[in-house]
């Protein structure tokens, strides 16, 4: 049975024409010399001369090896560098001010439970034990989440002076709650000191501009899942530097496959070496590129963890909430291996640029007899 040959529609014809046509262009003008020039052949299509074109290719295909190699270990260090940045320092600090903020918020509502809520009498039990333990507990671990907060390295210069003022602002509604509470028989003052410590705490006033505690804490938060989110991702320096790898890339394998083809027809030998030190460079890319994937998951989790620690409300459960969300943010994180995949790069980096410098001196003793003769000639 004789098989039906495909026939172009005649209404698609002139788009196929053009198609081939562009893709013939495209070969003449630009892959035909490229290739031409890779593997050392004149316009004619006659070869080069053996010792120059030897000796250009011991000095470029190292150069370009590592260039690949230095390209793309920049941006995957660039993405490591702000992965451990946002591991480091910014979940830290999230997890500190949500511990402060939800810790102010459960200190406030046991003052009101201990002084009386709204209009209502304090309990009997307020003349003996006063404010109790838990309120100064609650207090106590706010402030040391605040400067823990402070201290992770994750907050800019002004977002630092916030906190100063913040935990100012924290002793100032402390000591309003303890003249309240000394006031506590006198209804008048003791609401007069309650209401104006909560004014201190909460602000009813514009977002746009927090005054009182909670809402710079939440200022501060949101500021942060800002910074986490440029952090996040690709960034100028690793895009750039990624691209380029992989244009040098695809223009050092041209050079190979060039170069392996000059060697196999001019010089009578099979350069299987030059092929074994040519592979690291296309590996290196491949262990790079699922490093830099496992490194953005990593920052993904991030933040998610920290929409996640922002919409923990102030409650009994908050503190064990706040701190499961940031032991499962670190199992996620090992489970990205981040850690690993930097071992995995630098050693991949390493090997790579050994082979580079010995592909190079690989082709030097393909070629040393014909440099040997034409640096000989006069």
């Amino acid at each position: 049975m004789r098989r039906r040959r495909f026939t172009v529609p005649g209404w698609l014809r002139p788009a196929v024409t053009a198609v081939r046509g562009g893709l013939r262009t495209v070969w003449r003008s630009l892959w035909l010399p490229l290739w031409r020039r890779s593997s050392g052949r004149t316009p004619t299509g006659t070869r080069r001369h053996t010792a120059p074109f030897m000796f250009s290719r011991m000095l470029l295909l190292p150069a370009l090896s590592l260039t690949v190699l230095a390209l793309a270990g920049t941006a995957y260090l660039d993405v490591h560098g702000r992965t451990e940045q946002l591991r480091e320092r910014y979940a830290p600090a999230l997890v500190e001010l949500a511990h402060a903020r939800t810790s102010l918020e459960l200190a406030d509502d046991e003052a009101a439970l201990r002084l009386g809520r709204g209009r209502a009498a304090p309990p009997p039990q307020t003349d003996l034990v006063r404010l109790g333990e838990k309120y100064p507990s609650l207090l106590t671990e706010a402030a040391q989440s605040l400067n823990n907060a402070a201290q992770t390295k994750a907050l800019r210069t002004d977002q630092e002076q916030e906190v100063r003022v913040v935990s100012g602002l924290v002793v100032a509604y402390d000591s309003w709650i303890g003249w309240a509470d000394s006031h506590h028989k006198n209804a008048a003052l003791r609401n007069a000191g309650l209401e104006y410590a909560r004014s201190l705490l909460r602000d009813t006033g514009s977002p746009d501009e927090p005054t009182a505690v909670i809402n710079r804490i939440l200022a501060l938060e949101d500021e942060l899942e800002g910074d986490i989110a440029e952090l996040s991702g690709w960034t100028s320096l690793s895009a750039v530097t990624a691209s380029a790898a992989l244009l040098t890339a695809l223009l050092f394998a041209f050079v190979v496959v060039g170069t392996l083809d000059f060697v196999r027809a001019q010089l009578r030998v099979h350069p299987w070496l030059l092929t074994l030190y040519a592979l690291p460079v296309p590996l290196v890319l491949g262990v790079l590129l699922l490093g830099g994937l496992g490194q953005q998951h990593a920052q993904r989790e991030v933040r998610r963890a920290g929409t996640q620690l922002a919409a923990v409300q102030a409650t009994p459960g908050a503190d064990p909430r706040i701190e499961s969300l940031d032991e499962q943010l670190a199992v996620d994180l090992r489970g990205t291996h981040p850690g690993a995949w930097v071992l995995a790069a630098e050693l991949s980096l390493a090997v790579g640029a050994v082979g580079a410098v010995a592909g190079g001196f690989t082709l030097f003793h393909y070629g040393r007899r014909h440099l040997q003769i034409f640096w000989r000639t006069p």
